[in-house]
């Protein structure tokens, strides 16, 4: 028996919704730890002109002095905060199941209202069985995309967010982010250091608590640290294990700690957590400073993703074309109100 084409838009619709429902917390592997961490503290937006607004303190404005006698006091005006404005921008996805290769798995589209054809058993479970590998491809697409979007800085396209290489950035004493020129707001710029040099005992550690440090004096201490295959790899020859001596127990010392995208490596408490789209970054930009180099110490107090919630359309078919047309949209925004507190290092 046939399927009405009102029917088979319904089941897709209602099939990818099932796929994207989980997405804030269930539905991420492992594999994606920057964009796992970033859904879980997702904030949802329900719109906005073009700006995911952040109001940041810029200064104190303070008129402290020391008076005595009849000195007079100063009250001044104070002009504590700036407005960094972030542009969402749309991301969106799509496929298109053509009707002659759902006829060449035994279903064939009519037209006609919903509840006008009924399938027999065993093709409901083939169409289903098609349209399942359809939406897990366009889910785990969709989402891979948007991951090594959030990295980026913005300049892949005219109608990029701006990502974590632009608010966190290798050279943040350039640029204008969130509308700030961090030429001249000093305030504005995220603490830096791409010369560790694992050539040279000590300097790594050394380095890593210096940045940690200017992290804690402009924010707290960073709660999340991600970083690259060849950063992770120094950090670990840099360790020095010592054990004390207990005759009475055996020794053992596995050199390969971790399990997937936790590296079993730890600093300051916070263990450093392995980001595979490193590698694909370097891949596809061939930076001056490599990804795969890189350790990020984040705050993620101060770095904010916003979304509107998926939206899965089914667009009506175009009256020349036999095909089933289902897509997704999702207007998203990386921001930040503190960008101070944190910090990108990475090795010569």
């Amino acid at each position: 028996m046939p399927i009405s084409q009102a029917d088979l838009a319904e089941l897709a619709k209602v099939s990818l919704d099932e796929y994207l429902r989980n997405i804030p917390v269930d539905n991420i592997g492992t594999e994606h730890p920057f964009l796992k961490k970033l859904l879980s503290k997702r904030k949802s937006f329900m719109g906005a002109k073009q700006n995911i607004v952040e109001n940041v303190r810029k200064e104190y404005g303070s008129g402290f002095k020391w008076a005595y006698g009849a000195e007079p006091v100063v009250f001044n005006k104070r002009n504590t905060t700036e407005s960094a404005a972030f542009p969402w921008r749309r991301a969106v996805d799509g496929l298109y199941l053509e009707h002659d290769r759902l006829f060449g798995n035994g279903i064939k589209v009519r037209e006609g209202k919903r509840g006008a054809h009924k399938l027999e058993q065993n093709e409901k479970v083939q169409l289903i069985n098609l349209l399942n590998e359809q939406m897990e491809a366009l889910r785990l697409g969709f989402l891979e995309r948007l991951d090594i979007e959030l990295h980026r800085d913005g300049t892949s396209s005219a109608d990029a967010i701006t990502g974590l290489d632009a608010i966190i950035a290798t050279k943040p004493t350039t640029g204008i982010i969130g509308g700030i020129n961090r030429a001249t707001a000093t305030y504005w710029r995220n603490y830096a250091d791409l010369t560790l040099d694992t050539t040279a005992e000590g300097d790594l550690s050394g380095k890593l608590e210096k940045a940690w440090r200017a992290c804690i004096r402009n924010g707290g201490s960073p709660n999340f640290i991600l970083a690259g295959s060849d950063f992770i790899d120094a950090y670990k020859q840099e360790i020095t294990l010592t054990q004390n001596a207990d005759a009475a127990k055996p020794k053992t010392v596995d050199l390969g700690i971790g399990t997937a995208t936790s590296t079993g490596l730890f600093y300051k408490g916070i263990e450093i957590i392995w980001d595979p789209i490193f590698q694909t970054l370097d891949t596809l930009e061939t930076p001056e400073t490599q990804w795969e180099k890189r350790c990020y110490l984040l705050n993620t107090r101060y770095l904010k993703y916003s979304d509107d919630d998926m939206d899965i359309v089914t667009p009506t078919r175009p009256h020349d074309t036999l095909a089933l047309y289902t897509m997704v949209n999702l207007r998203c925004a990386l921001s930040t109100d503190r960008s101070n507190a944190h910090a990108v290092l990475a090795i010569k």
